[in-house]
């Protein structure tokens, strides 16, 4: 058996039998070890048939606001205007290189034309507009469905008008389906761009952390099998539910974090409890008894920060609450019963193939506690607890104050790189036509019972006119009933453009009031920007509720967990301040632009309005783990010897090291995906990235031993009365450390 593994009987009286729970638990997955490692394989084989088919069932929409002038707008327009489409894709035909001939577009057109019209999902195909001096041809096509359906057909509605290229003559589609068919194929290369990155990376850290090979290997199996069983499981859940194709990027992204955390804490402490002199499978009850107990509660309070995603109200955050709670609860139960399974099975076993104590990093070398770097550290950190606080605190603060000049707004097609075929044909579109081309508005006038009032839609058209952010109103048409009629109107700025959504604003709140020809006549605007306009105004106005409620929901198990007042209440504080400062750095890189170049994209000028609700949930829950396995070493060492300022030592001696390593596999994971080439993407994953590295150093490291130390006993305190009315935790590990 290796050196760093051997056991050791200790010169410590030995310790009667640990019960509870968790051990209990140990024990049944120790003893019925195959049993647990077969059931899983089973999961793994079975619903590894449906993982790679979820792609399939995911929809690129879910930024649908229920109850919005966009969403009555566009419902209108399906149910009551037969001859328009609220969605549609853009063909553009221009001649090859060398090509000299226009009557060849026309040819062209004409097989376009009778290709889609054969689609029985193809509505409309409006005449050929031509353009780029005659050398281009755009033909807009109308399509019968709602934007979600429209989205799922595309790749059929593409293919079609592709099909009517000629030798002379290329065709590429653009508008809103188009663009999504390319974000998926985009997506989907990138996630295989950043496993190629994440793996190997993770693998590394994982064995100068736990020196054996197979020690290793079993977080990324067992990390493995968890993405596995959850994305096959959300295959079912997407057949009845929509699903954001950003799941498949959220589900790797959490799941790969927490997934190796938790076994990566677990193997470490099974090695620890053997080189106590226990036998494999009494350390593995020992193992899940404290480090299983912190797992488990460190997951609960993961799915109740993601939970928040739930309040926002939005489509698209409920499909990420549901992929990432998913994925979540199958890591915490994969790290509870596969993996204590796994090491009762190898046992000793699991130090072969050993690099040795001089091969490691000295961070993560086992030596006793009072020579340890971490618990030096500590010391000093309390020896002047003060200058450390505020100084550490002054630079996190220095870091969110960006977060005061926060621009929210949409990145749809901007999101794409500039040589995705749907977005080179829209730029061939806005340069010959102009950028609100594709995405005109949709005015619809109802009058309710009877039809408007001619001279009020008249006043409407002029009124919207004059703006000077309206390039053509164009074509008025009148509902099969009579009852409505819908104004074509072409912005002078793309869908995507904070101007375009100010149009709508203008119009919705000062041009309609102000045309009181219109009498009781309801306006409804329809169109991409104002869809865009109610996503982003619905997703700032609910971000407080998100917020508070995550902050909440944390403390309340936080109380349970560490039977204290004060400690969850300075874990949400300090979080709150490390999410903060992760937003600022969003502000400085994809809003002003501070460095984006080296990350390869040009800044829009703002962040994307999804990103901070989502990243906040996912911030606050990821956060949390590292609080819980410190404070629970902390705590096991202040129930033996009730020594404050010892404990916090003890703690970050034997978990500083171990913090720090799963920081740095889920700052790699988080990196892997800055390299993708879609923006909210980067966002998310360089606001995680940021979030993770100053939890995991200026929070952990530094602010909790400082305010420990300041707060001394009152870190325990908890009203008797309270204490009475708080359920019964789950018993806590009462191991005597060395």
């Amino acid at each position: 058996m290796s050196e760093g593994y051997r056991p050791v009987v200790s010169s410590a009286p030995p310790q009667p039998e640990v019960r509870g729970g968790f051990a209990r638990l140990g024990r049944v997955c120790a003893r019925r070890r195959w049993w647990v490692i077969g059931a899983w394989i089973a999961l793994l084989v079975g619903f590894g048939i449906f993982a790679p088919r979820l792609g399939g069932e995911l929809t690129p929409g879910g930024f649908e606001i229920a109850g919005s002038t966009s969403e009555q707008a566009r419902t209108t327009i399906l149910e009551r205007f037969s001859g328009d489409f609220p969605t549609g894709v853009t063909a553009v035909l221009t001649l090859r290189d060398g090509g000299t001939d226009p009557a060849s577009l026309d040819v062209a057109a004409r097989r376009v034309d009778a290709l889609l019209s054969a689609d029985p999902l193809v509505g409309e195909v409006a005449a050929p507009l031509r353009a780029g001096d005659g050398r281009a041809l755009v033909v807009v096509v109308g399509i019968r469905a709602g934007l979600d359906d429209a989205l799922k057909q595309a790749d059929r509605i593409i293919a079609t008008a592709r099909a009517g290229a000629t030798p002379d003559v290329r065709v590429e589609v653009t508008g809103g389906p188009a663009i999504f068919d390319d974000f998926d194929a985009v997506n989907a290369e990138d996630l295989r761009r950043s496993e190629l990155v994440q793996v190997p990376i993770v693998l590394l850290i994982l064995l100068l952390v736990l020196g054996s090979l197979i020690a290793a290997s079993l977080p990324i199996i067992t990390t493995f099998t968890a993405l596995v069983v959850t994305l096959g499981a959300l295959y079912f859940v997407a057949r009845g539910a929509d699903l954001s194709i950003y799941v498949q990027n959220i589900v790797p992204l959490v799941g790969i974090g927490v997934g190796v955390d938790y076994s990566l804490f677990l193997v470490r402490r099974f090695a620890e409890e053997l080189r106590r002199g226990l036998v494999p499978h009494e350390a593995v009850a020992m193992t899940l008894h404290t480090s299983g107990r912190a797992i488990f509660f460190s997951g609960l309070t993961v799915v109740v920060a993601l939970a928040g995603m739930f309040a926002v109200g939005v489509p698209i955050f409920t499909g990420f609450a549901i992929g990432s709670i998913a994925v979540v609860t199958v890591a915490m139960a994969a790290g509870l019963t596969l993996v204590p399974a796994v090491l009762a099975a190898l046992g000793t076993r699991i130090s072969r193939w050993n690099l040795g104590e001089r091969l490691r990093p000295r961070a993560f070398r086992d030596r006793p506690v009072d020579e340890t770097r971490w618990a030096r550290w500590a010391e000093a950190v309390m020896r002047r607890p003060w200058p450390y606080l505020l100084g550490s605190s002054a630079l996190l603060l220095a870091l969110a104050v960006p977060v005061l000049w926060l621009d929210l707004g949409s990145s749809g097609a901007t999101s794409l790189p500039r040589d995705a075929p749907s977005i080179r044909a829209a730029d061939a579109v806005a340069r010959d036509l102009g950028p609100g081309s594709l995405a005109p508005l949709r005015v619809v006038v109802d009058g309710g019972d009877a039809p408007p009032s001619p001279a009020g839609v008249a006043a409407l058209i002029a009124a919207i006119r004059r703006d000077p952010a309206v390039t053509v109103t164009g074509r008025i048409r009148r509902a099969d009933d009579g009852n409505a009629q819908l104004i074509h109107v072409v912005p002078a700025f793309g869908e995507d453009t904070p101007e375009a959504q100010d149009l709508v604003a203008r119009i919705e709140d000062r041009i309609v009031p102000a045309t009181t020809e219109l009498g009781g006549a309801r306006v409804l605007i329809g169109g991409a920007a104002s869809q865009n306009r109610d996503f982003t105004d619905t997703v700032a106005k609910n971000l407080p509720r998100v917020i508070g409620l995550v902050m909440l929901l944390t403390f309340l198990v936080l109380v349970v967990l560490f039977r204290s007042i004060l400690l969850p209440l300075k874990a949400v504080a300090m979080t709150l301040l490390s999410v903060l400062a992760a937003y600022g750095v969003l502000v400085m890189v994809f809003q002003w632009g501070w460095g984006d170049a080296l990350l390869g994209f040009d800044n829009l000028g703002h962040v994307t309005s999804w990103v901070p609700p989502f990243l906040f949930s996912i911030l606050f829950g990821l956060s949390m783990d590292y609080e819980v396995f410190l404070l629970t070493r902390v705590r096991e060492h202040y129930l033996v010897h009730g020594d404050d300022r010892a404990a916090v030592s003890w703690g970050l001696a034997r978990s500083g090291g171990i913090i720090t390593a799963a920081a740095a596999i889920m700052i790699v994971v988080f990196l892997s995906f800055v390299t993708g080439r879609l923006i909210p993407i980067k966002e998310s994953a360089l606001g995680l990235a940021v979030a993770v590295f100053l939890d995991a150093t200026i929070v952990r490291i530094i602010l909790v031993p400082a305010f420990m130390r300041i707060a001394g006993r009152w870190n325990w305190w908890l009203p008797g009365w309270l204490d009475r009315t708080l359920p019964a935790p789950p018993p806590e590990g009462a191991r005597a450390p060395d």
